[in-house]
């Protein structure tokens, strides 16, 4: 008789689960809250034009992602970044180019960090300094705001890291983990610097990266690889509008309760966010239910305006930017779409995707989404200097409580998570609170509950592992 597996959610994390577990036999059944596949990743059409309302992209120094994509036949339709590289930071109203071979927070090239107008001559001293800042040592976790300061200086962090946490991750660096969400700057400390580890490691990099740009996506948006998931399942296992509403053990099976009756499983996997598995998991363990909502999560807004390029006095120039929070702008981060993925932009089109909100700025997108929209339109107007111009289309998504944040302690969060799931066999937890918030990490997730899973059936005993993914 086949093996049932529940899997909680329809993210691309529960997807790629799903589809591992059905490749090696198993009857699935996904449970999915909303009328749709997909969680974060979803692209829409709008004037002719693919927009993500979601990500945007994948990283490729992660290949978990790519590596799906070509394996669902999808690597054909694959499409990299343009020519006009590049990320500008909001300073004092003007944008600002970072230099060229930024990676992370650390310089690859030193004459172009040597010649940037975005750090003073104090700054650039200090960064120079950085392999001469000894390791830390007593193991202690860290914020990154903490690490900058110590390794690079307080102006790195006020002109670029904490303008990169808040546009990109929509985190705190006062807050935000090292460990947990950074933990290859960690590496690079131990390996004599900052600086060090990148001059070292940037040769190989480049030369196993031909034809492969740092950012890709796809033709026709990234939703396509949660149809091609979707389509790699029995008919009938994905199940819309259909919520867990609670778990309880019935015998050797699990038994998730949903508005449409039990379904009953060897073992559950729950790619939901933290606070929404706690709702589910309060009545069979409100201890469990109690370190989920340990895990903090931030509400965030993406906007996307199509501009006729005719109203654009000054095209905008390289991927996008970045905006420091002294600025006073609602909008906390851009991307030039029609710059950064040339290959599947209109022509005659600009195409831009504002983020607002984030750890310290949730009123933003948790309050009008009409005054919201009034205040992207200015800022974006403001910074690129066309006020006076109206886009053709404007799309905003509001993304509430939706971005897990690995803040300091989120490690030892994670331990006692895991302490917790040692009472509950065959329950595996996987998904963006956990483990990594891109798309590579939340492959990676799925298929490591999947391998968590089969772990039992290789043991030749019912009971799988338990644990975090």
């Amino acid at each position: 008789m086949k093996r049932r597996a529940a899997v909680l959610g329809a993210g691309i994390s529960g997807l790629v689960c799903a589809y591992e577990l059905a490749k090696r036999g198993w009857e699935v059944s996904v449970l999915e809250a909303s009328p749709r596949l997909g969680g974060k990743v979803r692209s829409e059409l709008i004037e002719g034009q693919v927009v993500e309302t979601g990500p945007d992209s994948f990283l490729t120094t992660k290949p978990q992602m790519l590596e799906l994509v070509r394996e669902l036949g999808l690597g054909g339709d694959v499409i990299g970044t343009g020519p006009d590289a590049g990320v500008s930071v909001l300073l004092g109203g003007k944008l600002t180019p970072m230099p060229v071979g930024l990676n992370l927070i650390a310089p690859t090239r030193l004459l172009p960090f040597a010649l940037s107008p975005l750090f003073s001559l104090r700054a650039k001293l200090r960064m120079a300094a950085e392999p001469l800042v000894p390791a830390r040592r007593d193991g202690a976790d860290e914020s990154l705001a903490d690490f900058t300061r110590r390794r690079l200086g307080p102006e790195i962090l006020e002109r670029l890291v904490d303008p990169m946490l808040g546009g990109i991750y929509a985190g705190d660096a006062e807050r935000l983990s090292v460990r947990s969400a950074f933990p290859q700057l960690l590496e690079m400390e131990r390996k004599g610097g900052l600086a060090r580890a990148m001059w070292l490691g940037g040769a190989r990099r480049r030369a196993c990266r031909d034809g492969v740009t740092t950012f890709m996506t796809l033709k026709g948006g990234l939703s396509r690889v949660i149809e091609a998931l979707a389509a790699k399942l029995a008919p009938g296992s994905v199940l819309l509008d259909c919520p867990a509403q609670a778990l309880r053990r019935s015998g050797a099976c699990w038994e998730t309760l949903t508005p449409r009756g039990p379904i009953e499983a060897d073992a559950v996997v729950s790619a939901l966010p933290a606070p929404a598995l706690a709702d589910v998991v309060e009545g069979l363990d409100p201890e469990l239910a109690m370190r989920l909502r340990e895990i903090p999560f931030v509400s965030t807004a993406t906007s996307t305006l199509i501009y006729d390029a005719k109203d654009v006095a000054r095209p905008p120039r390289g991927f996008g930017f970045l905006v420091p929070r002294g600025e006073g702008l609602t909008v906390t981060a851009a991307t030039f779409s029609s710059s950064k993925f040339p290959a599947r932009a209109m022509a005659g089109r600009v195409t831009v995707r504002a983020f607002t909100g984030g750890a310290g700025r949730e009123r933003d997108p948790e309050g009008s989404i009409t005054r919201l929209e009034e205040r992207v339109r200015s800022d974006v107007g403001r910074v690129l200097g066309m006020e006076g111009a109206t886009p053709l289309a404007m799309k905003t998504t509001r993304w509430v409580k939706a971005n897990p944040q690995y803040e300091v302690g989120h490690s030892r969060r994670l331990e006692r998570l895991t302490s917790c799931l040692k009472g509950h066999d065959n329950l595996v937890l996987a998904g963006a609170s956990f483990g990594g918030v891109g798309l590579p990490d939340c492959v990676r997730s799925g298929r490591r509950a999947a391998e968590l899973v089969f772990a039992g059936t290789r043991r030749n005993h019912d009971a799988v592992q338990s644990g975090l993914a």
